[in-house]
């Protein structure tokens, strides 16, 4: 390259020794990076290896699957289900009874009465205001029905805090 010129700018070798540089930099970042990516290559077929012992531990685990259900085919003969005898109607507690069903009991246990769903209806979360203090208003930005007029979602506003929810 120098064979030509007998005298090289000096601009000319600072730019030619800066473009090297930046090559033999070049070079030094694509080994790097070629050294990050065979390690994440061991990685990934160290974690493949993993997740088949793992799957076939599974399977050594689980429980065998059923034995498929027996077909029926022509050789078997039908036979009916047995007819069912009639028992007598099952008899309800008389009203002057003073033990009260089980089944009513069980229901109202699990059940919330109305006073605590109506508390709790009307309560603000940010600053607790409740009953009046928390009015309903339509939420524009969610329509529920164009037809036969728009319909809107409802949502709850605090006079107290402004708070919307």
């Amino acid at each position: 390259m120098y064979n030509n010129i007998e005298d090289p700018n000096p601009d000319y070798e600072n730019m030619l020794n800066k473009l090297s540089n930046q090559i033999n930099d070049l070079f030094s970042r694509l080994h790097y990076y070629q050294a990050l990516v065979a390690e994440k290559e061991n990685q990934i077929t160290r974690l493949t290896n993993e997740i088949s012992q793992l799957k076939a531990l599974i399977q050594e685990i689980s429980p065998q699957p059923h034995p498929p259900a027996p077909s029926y085919s022509s050789q078997q003969s039908y036979t009916p289900p047995a007819p069912k005898q009639q028992t007598a109607p099952p008899s309800y507690p008389s009203p002057q009874s003073s033990a009260p069903p089980v089944i009513k009991q069980e229901l109202t246990s699990t059940f919330i009465s109305e006073e605590e769903t109506r508390i709790n209806k009307r309560k603000c979360p940010n600053c607790g205001a409740m009953g009046f203090a928390i009015k309903e208003v339509d939420d524009k930005n969610r329509i529920i029905s164009y037809t036969p007029r728009r319909i809107y979602a409802k949502k709850r506003v605090c006079t107290k805090c402004r708070f919307e929810f």
